[in-house]
């Protein structure tokens, strides 16, 4: 045995699950899309005030071009809910392997503190540098409920909750899931609540969190799919080809018949974008395992998805450059589009590669 494997292999002891190589390449690329689209959030246009975008119109959020209804949908749309889709597939991996190795003790305090830290995230994020820096006050409902943070927090303690106290069967987790986005539609169409994006129904007197909900209902799917993956511990083929194949395509499928009826829509996180970002992600975990099937990796994303949540942090600074630069040049940039290609399209992709290889090198995972 080479000194490298004996390496991996004290390595994997000290873990309390496996690493796989296919996911983190999947996560790293979700990272280099998170950052696209941090900085295109502030180079969108308006097509209605013929504000001419800066950047691909694809790699931004529709509803930043046009926002009626329906929305439109790019692939930006289920960024955040393909992020709790992976948050929740982890979620069973570290709560279910923690719980059998040290107790449900030891799994739910490891699983508080993360949902905890998240929460600060939410506060920090939402609470002072968007609403108290801002605007001179705090907006509660984005750091309990609505904010990214705040549902990635909900997502991961529904995840942990669903998995704690449906452990052996996936299938009724999944029917658990399905029944939350089935009654989420119901509330949505009744015209009882306040909705966040441009629902063709009249804001009603009550608040519900839709936003939340549906990511309490991609996470708790992200888990299913995570035990699925295990279906077979001699050959993960059997999960993919039993479950998580038919069940992504049966989600794309089911999206397409609702989309029909009540439109994907961001802000809100309707059923049908639930459904769309659950089979979008299932596909995608079935591509990057076949890479590795096929002994293919592409270069940096293993490094940067083995620290997905604080390159993320990382990118919303590049974020405040972006605005700086439209707010004084966005002309210059019209007129020069290699200008913003290099500044904002390809300098913070490089420069979070160059962090998370460092990290890599120095064997350092920030786990959140």
């Amino acid at each position: 045995m080479s000194e490298e494997e004996t390496k991996v292999e004290k390595e994997d002891k000290k873990r309390l699950h496996v690493r796989y190589e296919w996911f983190d390449q999947f996560r790293g690329l979700l990272i280099i899309f998170l950052i696209i689209s941090v900085v295109t959030w502030e180079l969108s246009g308006n097509f209605l005030s013929l504000t001419t975008p800066i950047g691909p119109p694809l790699l931004n959020h529709g509803y930043k071009y046009f926002n009626g209804y329906p929305p439109i949908i790019t692939i930006i749309d289920i960024g955040q809910q393909i992020f709790m889709f992976v948050m929740g597939f982890g979620a069973y991996l570290a709560f279910s392997s923690r719980r059998e190795k040290k107790g449900s003790g030891a799994a739910w305090i490891h699983g508080l503190i993360r949902v905890g830290v998240l929460y600060i995230l939410a506060f920090i994020d939402d609470g002072l540098l968007g609403g108290l820096l801002s605007s001179g006050s705090i907006p509660w409902d984005e750091v309990l409920w609505y904010g990214t943070f705040a549902n990635l927090a909900i997502g991961t303690f529904a995840a942990y909750l669903a998995t704690y106290l449906i452990p052996k069967s996936a299938d009724k987790r999944i029917v658990l899931s399905l029944a939350i986005m089935i009654f989420h539609s119901l509330l949505y169409a009744s015209g009882f609540f306040e909705y966040k994006g441009a629902a063709p129904f009249p804001d009603g007197p009550f608040v519900f969190p839709f936003n939340s909900f549906n990511h309490a209902a991609i996470a708790i799917a992200a888990t299913c799919f995570s035990q699925w993956f295990k279906m077979d511990l001699s050959d993960p083929k059997v999960g993919f080809k039993r479950r998580i194949l038919p069940v992504s395509t049966i989600a794309i499928a089911l999206f397409y018949i609702v989309d029909w009826i009540q439109p994907a829509e961001h802000h809100d996180c309707t059923s049908s974008l639930a459904l769309l970002a659950i089979g979008a992600t299932g596909f995608l975990i079935a591509v990057f395992f076949s890479f590795e099937l096929l002994n293919f990796k592409v270069p940096l994303l293993s490094e940067m998805g083995k620290n997905l949540l604080i390159l993320f942090i990382f990118a919303l600074v590049f974020s405040l450059l972006a605005q700086e630069l439209v707010n004084n040049m966005r002309d210059f940039m019209l007129e020069f589009p290699i200008f913003p290609l290099l500044v904002l399209g390809v300098l913070p992709i490089a420069i979070e590669a160059g962090i998370a290889m460092l990290l890599a090198k120095w064997d350092i995972k920030i786990k959140i």
